[in-house]
C-alpha cells in the first residue's frame, strides 16, 4: 500500500506516526545527516493501515526492534503546520496529521544500547539514546516532543509553527 500523503503544487499533506521511544532512563531520537535538530522515530501511514500498525512497522524499519510486545499508547494526535525551505529555495508549506505514540521498551529486550547507532539501508540518519537532562537541551522537533518526554495523558494540539509567508 502507499503512503497517505497529498501534494498541492508545491505544498504538502502528511499523515503521520512518531514514538517517543524510552527505555532504561533514556529517549532515542533520530537525526539526519547535516540536521542539527533531533526527531521522533516514525513515518507515514498506509492507506488501509491504523496509526499502530504503522508504529509497529515504521519503529521495526528505523530501530530494527518490534514493540508489538511492549508498553506502548497513544499521548499526543496533533495538527502540525510548518514550512520548509528545499535546496533550490523554494518554501513548501506542510500539514501533517501527527499521532504520537508513548513506547516504553523493557531493559530486557534485545534493541541496541549504544548511545548513538546507525541502522543498515539508511540515509546515513543516526538514532541517539539521550538522558532527560540532555533531550531538555536539545533542539527537537515537533516543538511539542520535549513536553512529552514526561507528560502521560493524551492530548490534542494544533501547532503552528509557519516562519514564511505566501
Amino acid at each position: 500500500m502507499k503512503d497517505i500523503k497529498f501534494k498541492d503544487g508545491n505544498d504538502l499533506f502528511n499523515y503521520r506516526v512518531a514514538a517517543v521511544i524510552e527505555s532504561n532512563s533514556k529517549y532515542l531520537f533520530q537525526k539526519m545527516p547535516n540536521d542539527t535538530n533531533y526527531t521522533l522515530v516514525g513515518g507515514r501511514v498506509r492507506f488501509m493501515e491504523t496509526t499502530k500498525e504503522a508504529l509497529i512497522r515504521e519503529v521495526l524499519e528505523e530501530v530494527g526492534h518490534d514493540i508489538t510486545n511492549d508498553d506502548y499508547h497513544v499521548a499526543e494526535i496533533a495538527e502540525n503546520f510548518f514550512d520548509y525551505k528545499d535546496a533550490d529555495g523554494v518554501i513548501h508549506k506542510v500539514q501533517t496529521l501527527l499521532f504520537i505514540y508513548k513506547v516504553n521498551i523493557s531493559e530486557e529486550s534485545n534493541i541496541i544500547k549504544d548511545t548513538v547507532f546507525t541502522m543498515q539501508d539508511k540515509d546515513g540518519t543516526t538514532l541517539h539514546w539521550l538522558s532527560y537532562d540532555e533531550a531538555k537541551k536539545a533542539s527537537i522537533l515537533p516543538s511539542i516532543a520535549k513536553r512529552l518526554l514526561q507528560e502521560d495523558s493524551l492530548q490534542y494540539e494544533v501547532i503552528n509553527d509557519c516562519k514564511y509567508e505566501k
